[in-house]
């Protein structure tokens, strides 16, 4: 069942109690005032007709009239103004009735009691309005009664029911249809929100709840928006970041597959027994340098799958951090030619001192692969002022169609260079990621025949 179907039928059973309440309430309520009004008619009526009576009978007997004489003149003045609801008895005889029942039968009135009496009494099936007094006229009592079917009044009570039965039905069955409809289309949105909703499973992530609504619904449906951007970003993110270990993958394999491959070749060519021993020493060496440049590349990508995790940091002096730096990348610029150039100013930075030693290597390695070989003036400029490390060089620079790609691991501006200075194309990827684990910005600015600079910013 529906979310509006089930809040439609507890509304329509609040609603039917309530019209059933207000019913009853309002049927008892008109029940009692018919009778009441009923009552108040007969006891008036009887009232009238006991003093209309007594006035009249004394009026017209005389002083020492006869017994006779005394019940004939009664009889005659109530039968003036009596009708067929009057009865006029005196002891157990009746001297006048309207109707066919003895009413002293049914509501005795006692001796030297004259105060009023009613009662509703069910006779023969029908209901009966009985209301009488004792009239005192000479030295004789006379009982009047008013005997009033009122069946019909019940009757009409009953029709009465009947009919606010009706209206009630009449009424709840429209308000259950006024509620259906305003629950169905109250819950509209929420149906919208349950096809978005499916329609993200299925895969469409740019899909967006259509409400707008200035209610808690409405609410509902923009936060869910935000949650299913949230999702489509997040998966945007997975999904890049697979792309990228895709070709993470494929580049390592790539780049272990040349040294391998040389490598097998080699001890191969040892197993020669004719090689001569200059031959043996070529091979050799060759293997040794394929070994260390797999050990380098090793290291590299360990240090690229530690920086997923959280760094730990400290307080370090960037003299010291400039001098290790150098120190470590000393022989291989002494091999290039290239002069390293340095300059702090003092300082600290809050990081971790093996990380950012490994960020100025390859900084400063990439700097001095930036020169050809026969150029005359090779410098690589190491600075640091306002908590910024910048690493500069006159070299060739960098083509602007590759300037969007320089941190992609395993790309190489100019592979044939690069393989022959020994690189892998993890230098730049791995100063990137340094650089993200500290939260600094890195920038690279490059223009061609004039040199690179590239800009470590620390917060």
């Amino acid at each position: 069942m529906k979310l509006w179907q089930k809040t439609s039928l507890i509304c329509i059973a609040v609603l039917l109690v309530i019209v059933t309440a207000c019913s009853s309430v309002l049927l008892i309520h008109s029940k009692n005032s018919i009778l009441e009004l009923t009552y108040s008619r007969a006891r008036d009526k009887q009232k009238s007709l006991a003093s209309s009576f007594s006035e009249m009978a004394g009026y017209y007997i005389a002083e020492g009239d006869s017994r006779t004489v005394e019940t004939s003149l009664v009889n005659y003045c109530f039968s003036r103004f009596a009708d067929s609801s009057s009865v006029l008895m005196c002891g157990d005889e009746t001297l006048y009735s309207g109707v066919s029942v003895n009413p002293r039968a049914f509501l005795p009135l006692p001796e030297n009691e004259y105060s009023m009496k009613i009662a509703e009494r069910e006779i023969d099936g029908r209901n009966v309005l009985i209301a009488g007094s004792l009239v005192a006229v000479r030295n004789t009592s006379y009982a009047v009664y008013v005997v009033e079917d009122i069946s019909t009044t019940y009757n009409s009570i009953v029709s009465l029911a009947w009919t606010f039965a009706a209206v009630s039905l009449a009424g709840v069955l429209i308000g259950a249809g006024c509620i259906a409809l305003i629950m169905r289309r109250s819950t509209r949105p929420l149906t919208a929100l349950a096809k978005t909703a499916r329609q993200i499973a299925g895969g469409d992530y740019s899909m967006r709840a259509d409400v707008h609504t200035g209610d808690e619904i409405g609410a509902l449906a923009g936060d869910f928006n935000l949650m299913a951007e949230a999702v489509e970003t997040r998966i945007a993110e997975l999904m890049e970041t697979a792309e990228r270990q895709r070709l993470f993958i494929g580049g390592v394999t790539h780049e272990f597959k040349t040294p391998l491959t040389a490598l097998l070749l080699h001890s191969r060519m040892l197993r020669r027994a004719n090689m001569t021993d200059e031959e043996k020493d070529a091979s050799l060496e060759h293997i040794e340098s394929q070994c260390e440049w797999l050990e380098r590349l090793v290291q590299t990508l360990l240090k690229l799958i530690t920086l997923e995790r959280e760094i730990e940091r400290r307080p370090c002096e960037v003299d010291a951090l400039f001098d290790t730096g150098g120190q470590n990348t000393q022989k291989s610029l002494a091999d290039r030619g290239v002069t390293l150039i340095t300059h702090s100013g003092g300082g600290t930075l809050n990081c971790n001192a093996d990380l950012i030693q490994s960020l100025l290597i390859n900084l400063v390695d990439n700097a001095a692969k930036a020169y050809d070989a026969d150029a005359a003036d090779k410098r690589v400029l190491l600075t640091f002022s306002n908590n910024t490390i910048q690493v500069k060089d006159f070299g060739r620079g960098i083509p602007k169609e590759a300037m969007e790609r320089i941190f992609e691991p395993f790309y190489m501006v100019d592979k044939s260079r690069s393989k022959k200075a020994g690189g892998s194309g993890l230098g730049l990827a791995l100063v990137k990621r340094i650089a993200d684990a500290h939260d600094a910005e890195l920038t690279v600015e490059s223009s061609f025949e004039k040199g690179t600079t590239v800009r470590v910013h620390f917060q």
